[in-house]
């Protein structure tokens, strides 16, 4: 399973934005990106990911109330095939040092068992 993009699928239906598992030169204003931190060699290991929330430059507050809905929706990812106990870890800002864009990081965890 690729969780990245099962998770970018997932959570951009709920936050009503693009999802990327890869972030590119010709992103809208306002997506998010999924990124696999480490975990997952085996049913018995979390897999961590972060889940940048971003915005335009100077869109803190559109940043943060995107984070907010995806935080919100990744209690619900469990509804797909073979993913249990997700679950939001830590949420903080952090804006893009080279484009200045606004952004958001909400760092999950679950467990994937296939």
């Amino acid at each position: 399973m690729d969780i990245e993009a099962v998770v970018a699928r997932r959570l951009s239906e709920a936050a009503g934005v693009p999802g990327r598992v890869e972030v590119t030169g010709d992103t809208p204003e306002s997506f998010i990106s999924v990124e696999r931190l480490g975990g997952g060699g085996s049913m018995f290991d979390p897999v961590q990911l972060a889940v940048d929330c971003w915005a335009g430059k100077k869109q803190r507050k559109t940043a943060q109330a995107l984070s907010e809905r995806v935080g919100a929706a990744v209690y619900d990812l469990d509804e797909e095939p073979n993913v249990f106990h997700p679950e939001v870890t830590n949420t903080y800002r952090q804006n893009d040092p080279d484009t200045g864009r606004s952004r958001y990081i909400v760092q999950i965890q679950l467990w994937v068992c296939e």
